[in-house]
């Protein structure tokens, strides 16, 4: 570990669709710190972790087997950590800079293994986004893939409308990561996507304080905005801009009615929880007296169309 630094790297966390690519763009432009395109490695890492269970409480797995041979868990995540520290240095070291971060969009999916092998060697920004906006952006990246991101297979799987698939990922997904930020408190910032689109000034000067390298932000955003480094995997509209926008922000609210209400009780805790505002659930009555002035305004047209129709027919 470099003597400038109190801690080995940096670890972007967030949901998918957050902002987190955003965030990536505006760390590598920090004179420091170099933030690549998504490596996976953390993840990859996650999985050399995983455990099977079965009955009697044993486990099929890494850390389970190599302990028959007298290798224990320390142990096992020490060189884990050092195999994967490895690549992030030599990524550092070629970009000339001090610091190397990691941002992966689905890590937030494997929080359990990367506190082993991250917590106490690293700095955590954590990054939220409105649920519901997240739930459209996933949607409108689904789409655009014509697929669905394995993360999210087994909540397609367990809920049919993809949308609320998607609502409940996001809850589980925030609930871990507040959970983690409360365990490691000391080593976690947390920020709002909508206020660093907003207020980008100010969030970079907060997240450059946290890490213990306030710079010039103006730079940095100027940097960050002109750079032409490669696009690697991750959000290809924050690849294409030159500006940071606050377009995105409370597009839910282009959603039907009936969607809103549905998205609304799944998120509407952990909306509180991370501190934004709950969205009013309109209930069922109020949907019906709409729907039923809908029908009365469709009677209506079709009612018209006839006159206009036997009209034109004399």
């Amino acid at each position: 570990m470099s003597e400038q630094w109190a801690y080995e790297g940096i670890v972007v966390l967030g949901a998918p669709r957050s902002g987190t690519t955003l965030l990536r763009r505006l760390l590598n432009a920090h004179p420091d710190i170099h933030c690549p395109p998504e490596t996976n490695l953390l993840n990859a890492a996650s999985r050399f972790l995983e455990e099977h269970r079965f009955a009697g409480n044993l486990s099929v797995g890494v850390v389970p087997g190599l302990d028959f041979s007298g290798l224990d868990e320390t142990t096992i995540l020490q060189r884990l950590r050092e195999f994967v520290f490895s690549f992030f240095r030599d990524i550092r070291d070629r970009s000339g800079k001090s610091i190397w971060a990691e941002k992966t969009a689905f890590d937030t999916f494997h929080l359990d293994a990367i506190e082993r092998i991250c917590a106490g060697h690293c700095r955590f920004i954590c990054l939220t986004r409105h649920g519901l906006d997240v739930c459209c952006s996933t949607k409108q990246l689904t789409d655009k893939m014509g697929m669905y991101l394995p993360e999210l297979h087994e909540y397609v799987k367990r809920y049919p409308a993809p949308l609320e698939a998607f609502a409940h990922a996001w809850v589980n997904v925030n609930q871990r990561l507040n959970t983690f930020m409360e365990t490691n408190r000391a080593d976690c910032a947390l920020f709002k996507y909508e206020d660093l689109v907003v207020a980008p000034e100010d969030v970079l000067s907060r997240i450059f304080a946290f890490l213990d390298r306030p710079v010039d932000v103006d730079e940095v955003l100027r940097c960050a905005l002109s750079a032409t480094d490669s696009a690697g995997l991750g959000d290809w509209k924050t690849y294409k801009t030159r500006s940071i926008e606050s377009g995105s922000v409370d597009q839910w609210k282009n959603l039907p009615t009936d969607v809103i209400d549905r998205l609304a009780q799944i998120t509407n805790p952990t909306l509180e929880l991370l501190g934004y505002e709950t969205v009013e659930v309109r209930g069922a009555g109020e949907r019906a007296a709409d729907s039923k002035r809908q029908e009365e305004l469709s009677r209506m047209v079709a009612k018209m169309s006839m006159q206009m129709g036997k009209s034109d027919s004399k």
